[in-house]
């Protein structure tokens, strides 16, 4: 256990090392040319290891920030943008509707503040698609005007044309020489992938997850829910919904079961048609929001949750336990999703030719009745 710990505390200090240093060569506190301190001063600097402060400055090296001359030292060789303060914009389509975007957004605010840059925080408000549409291509075009170094940009979602909408804003951003870094969801449909950095987290292992704890607690007639036009996240947890189900030898039934159901919830038919097959029916919700919505209609129309029907989200917004059946569900990381995407966005200004990552964080699973635990 005391190894474990050991690395842990390694891989956490490598990190802090390698954002230190970036931060600083990026505000200009390291000049073009300038040697920083050696190994041994930035060990006893952050109380780490040699081989710890080496492996940060190898990836510092990797990309494009420092030169490591034998026998001289460490010398800095960024030198694009160290003179001026570098600007980001957030361009969130669903800042007003998907709550966990409004605690990520602040939590990069607060890194900002921290790192030294600019960070305009921009997202769509309105529940109206043509008008959230309208909007942030405007707001990409402002972005483009006032030439910022880099876009954290969640793609729209819930309008029939969000993947060409997505793509031609991409394409402005690109036109502009403005780097991008995507935040929770591909521009690409699933199976695909887009050349843009992503962090997000492993929706297919969360949607595999969330069917696996209804099918270990008694349901063997399942649904996913889902609303029309979703993000290619949806996708992938629909994936590990399926999965789990292949896994349980669950075979799809009729009227619905063990099936992947796509419509409106404020539809009666579209509703009764998910409650056929024995009882307790379980149903993964691509999302909270989702989640929250049966579970007020489903207690309207008379059926007992969790005795008969067992619901599950993703996300573990704000106010998931407080509905009338609180919520079991999925806890995304958002402190960590914000501070990785910085750690993206400042790796990509550095290097905007270096080939694009994904990062998948992990959560945790977040228990509460509706599932029908105790």
């Amino acid at each position: 256990m005391a190894a474990m710990d050991t690395t842990s505390t390694e891989k956490v200090k490598h990190r802090r090392i390698y954002e230190t240093l970036c931060q600083k060569i990026l505000q200009g506190d390291y000049q073009s040319g300038e040697r920083i301190p050696t190994e041994n001063d930035l060990a006893a600097q952050f109380a780490a290891s040699r081989p710890t402060v080496a492996r940060a400055l190898a990836r510092l090296q990797k990309e494009g920030y420092i030169e490591r001359r034998p026998g001289s030292g460490t010398y800095v060789r960024y030198v694009d943008k160290t003179q001026r303060t570098l600007s980001f914009g957030l361009l969130i389509p669903g800042l007003g509707e998907t709550e966990i975007f409004e605690p990520i957004c602040g939590h990069m605010a607060h890194k900002a503040e921290e790192g030294g840059f600019r960070l305009i925080w921009s997202g769509s408000m309105s529940e109206n698609a043509e008008d959230r549409r309208r909007h942030i291509e405007h707001l990409a075009q402002r972005y483009v005007r006032e030439k910022l170094d880099g876009v954290f940009f969640a793609p729209l979602e819930f309008a029939s044309e969000k993947d060409t909408i997505n793509m031609r804003i991409v394409g402005l951003f690109d036109e502009a020489g403005i780097s991008v870094v995507l935040m929770d969801r591909d521009v690409a449909s699933f199976p695909s992938r887009s050349k843009y950095d992503l962090v997000a987290v492993d929706n297919v292992r969360i949607g595999y997850m969330m069917t696996e704890h209804l099918i270990e607690h008694g349901c063997t007639s399942l649904r996913f829910v889902a609303k029309p036009y979703s993000a290619p996240t949806v996708d992938l947890r629909i994936t590990g919904f399926m999965e789990a189900l292949r896994k349980a030898r669950l075979k799809p039934g009729l009227n619905g079961a063990n099936a992947v159901n796509i419509g409106d919830l404020e539809d009666g038919a579209f509703l009764r048609g998910l409650l056929h097959g024995e009882k307790p029916v379980g149903i993964v919700c691509a999302n909270d929001t989702t989640a929250a919505r049966l579970i007020h209609h489903l207690s309207e129309m008379g059926y007992n949750i969790p005795g008969q029907i067992r619901v599950v989200g993703i996300d573990d917004v704000k106010y998931a336990k407080y509905l009338r059946v609180p919520l079991t569900t999925y806890r995304q990381p958002l402190k960590d999703i914000a501070a990785v995407a910085i750690d993206m966005m400042l790796s990509r200004v550095a290097n905007p030719k270096g080939p694009s990552r994904t990062v998948y964080l992990d959560g945790e699973m977040v228990i509460r009745r509706s599932c029908g635990c105790s």
